[in-house]
């Protein structure tokens, strides 16, 4: 081996000698960075590691993207050797970054609470001011193996078990050490920005038939400033959380005896309801049909579909009882695609029939595991805004324009401004050549160019049968939310034997196009609730005007103007309670109702009202007649 290497920092090649650590020739031959880690040669590792060959050398800031992740690696694994040092007799698992921050799973005697976590980050702030350096070491797996087994660590062994390399890594800081692939900070003193956020119970490997262990969450930042920025963000998210909105204004609750499957209250089956109706004159304008399908179907249906292979654990199974064997021979949908293309199939179909575009709010169920159950964004019970075109080849690009053009008239009605979209592309397992899979990411990416739409790669993320185009929405706090989806299909035209009759008579495939606009109205609702923070748009507020009156003697005045608004096709009420109004202003805005409309004897002599915004306006007097035509003034999507 040469005692000398050529390496490559800022375009600049020198020659050093071989050996040197990342770190060390950074220090010497960049100008004025400080990295927590390094690339070489497109790989991350730690600055401790040795360059032995020739090699391009990038610092990784603790700013950028990878620092922030190395960070916070980092950092589970201080809070681990934290935990174990407090809590003697606690095994670890594992412990991975997630966004936003970290988590790691504990095997401890007893199970941790929110009350051991200001302990734990006080011993956290202890071995950062210990700057106890962090080590990569390498060994046969035997011998990791058996380091664990001497330690109890039964998880651990486990974990390494199932590695096939014969050698593995690992992190010793201090006298503690883990079993990681890294890279890491140099060293503890790094870690100065962290704080411990939450606890809960998670079953080992995620499977509820094994044990449940203790899950502490967390998060760093390179800063105090962005940590301090990410936590008001998050007191910000609390008070927007849709499940607390939900029981504030009356939408939904939940039941252990159907969990993860949503009641809606009346208000909340208004905003429901008022979001079907809304896409419904959409479809009318946009040239859709709607269609009601069955719940129920043999699992013949599944397994042409590929549903069977693909989703099945997803799947509510069951059987119609005549089966005496008891086998589970029907299966409840997840997913309206199938019957859709059952639908197609019911009949011939011309050319002259296609595009034919098919809308379905059917129920789908889904099992999802009980522990990735979230208020309304994860759910088991749900109804999607879907719907699928069987085209021709030659119209695939002109639907997929028309789709564009209704989801970006849907966000811009509702409020999200701008949209992000990414180009799913061909993944590992995939139908059909790699040709073929170009020749349609290039249709979905002309389509999201021709319509004006900047775009990203999400390299191997599009559904096994073909593309698709996944559109993100940002919300008032700066998370993104995956909603509208279109996806091309050639997959299930092919399983279920789909034709239409070409013009020269001959017998041709049709393309299938799946299309969600709003998603899971469900989740679509929990996130526009968090949007907004339950300010909802004035035609889905669920009650969008309320009168409150002052005394007994204006009650049957009130009960008039919410009789009026009623006629004119408002939804209104009126507060006659004999309590005094400061209470009765705070029930209206935490119902988070547009319009109050106050009134007293001076209001009703001059049949006027007292004018409230929930926006916080200040109060301003109208006629009755006046304020009548200022809520028909009130606009209203398409």
């Amino acid at each position: 081996m040469s005692s000398e290497i050529r390496v490559t920092i800022d375009g600049v090649v020198h020659t050093v000698a071989s050996g040197s650590s990342a770190g060390e020739l950074l220090r010497q031959l960049a100008n004025g960075v400080r990295p927590i880690a390094a690339r070489v040669n497109g790989k991350l590792v730690d600055l401790s590691r040795p360059v032995t060959e020739d090699a391009a050398i990038e610092p990784v800031s603790a700013e950028s993207p990878e620092g922030i992740d190395i960070l916070r690696h980092s950092t589970a694994h201080l809070m681990a050797q934290a935990v174990q040092t407090l809590y003697p007799g606690t095994q670890v698992t594992i412990g991975p970054t997630i966004e936003d921050g970290f988590y790691y799973d504990f095997a401890p005697p007893t199970p941790f609470t929110v009350d051991d976590l200001p302990k734990i980050e006080s011993k956290m702030r202890e071995l950062v001011k210990a700057d106890l350096k962090v080590q990569r070491v390498e060994m046969p797996r035997q011998e990791a193996i058996a380091l664990f087994d001497s330690m109890r660590e039964k998880y651990k062994v486990e974990i390494i078990q199932g590695i096939p390399e014969e050698r593995v890594s690992l992190y010793r800081q201090g006298d503690w050490v883990d079993l990681c692939r890294g890279p890491h900070v140099p060293s503890t003193r790094y870690l100065k920005a962290f704080k411990l956020t939450s606890v809960a119970g998670a079953y080992w490997r995620g499977d509820e038939h094994n044990a449940m262990l203790s899950r502490i969450y967390g998060t760093a930042f390179p800063s105090k400033e962005a940590l301090e920025e990410h936590l008001r963000m998050l007191e910000l998210a609390r008070a927007r959380d849709h499940r607390k909105l939900g029981r504030e204004m009356g939408l939904f609750f939940f039941d252990p005896l159907a969990p993860g499957s949503p009641f809606f209250l009346p208000k909340g089956a208004i905003i429901y309801n008022q979001l079907i109706e809304y896409m419904r004159r959409l479809y009318r304008r946009y040239g859709f049909e709607e269609v009601i399908t069955p719940q129920i179907f043999k699992n013949q249906l599944w397994r042409t579909s590929g549903h069977w292979e693909m989703f099945r654990e997803n799947m509510f199974l069951t059987t119609d009882g005549e089966n005496a064997a008891g086998e589970l021979d029907y299966g409840v949908k997840p997913m309206n695609c199938p019957s859709h293309a059952l639908m197609y199939r019911s009949e011939k179909r011309s050319y002259r029939d296609l595009p034919l575009r098919l809308a379905d709010f059917g129920r789908l169920h889904r099992a999802e595991r009980s522990g990735t159950l979230h208020g309304l964004t994860r759910v088991r019970a749900m109804s999607q805004d879907d719907a699928h075109i069987f085209c021709t080849e030659d119209q695939i690009a002109d639907e997929i324009d028309r789709n564009l053009r209704m989801v970006r008239e849907v966000y811009d009605a509702l409020g999200f401004g701008a949209i992000e979209l990414k180009l799913g592309t061909m993944p590992d397992k995939h139908l059909g050549s790699v040709e073929q899979w170009r020749q349609r990411e290039e249709v979905l990416g002309g389509a999201m160019r021709r319509n004006g739409f900047d775009f990203e790669l999400n390299p191997g993320e599009g559904a096994f049968y073909g593309p698709k185009i996944e559109i993100y929405v940002p919300d008032a706090l700066k998370r993104k939310w995956q909603a509208a989806t279109i996806q091309l299909d050639f997959n299930m035209p092919e399983r279920f034997d789909l034709e239409y009759t070409a013009s020269a008579g001959s017998r041709a495939r049709p393309v299938m196009i799946h299309r969600a606009v709003l998603g899971t109205l469900e989740r679509f609702i929990g996130v526009l609730l968090e949007h907004t923070a339950g300010v909802l748009p004035f035609w889905l507020a669920p009650e969008q005007m309320r009168v409150l009156s002052l005394s007994e003697k204006v009650e049957d005045y009130a009960g008039e103007i919410a009789r009026l608004a009623r006629e004119a096709g408002f939804r209104a009420s009126a507060d006659i309670r004999n309590e005094k109004l400061g209470f009765k202003v705070r029930e209206a805005e935490l119902a988070r109702i547009p319009y109050m409309a106050v009134v007293g004897e001076r209001e009703a002599a001059a049949r006027a009202v007292s004018l409230r915004r929930l926006r916080g306006e200040k109060s301003q007097s109208l006629s009755l007649e006046a304020f009548i035509e200022m809520l028909k003034a009130e606009p209203l999507p398409c």
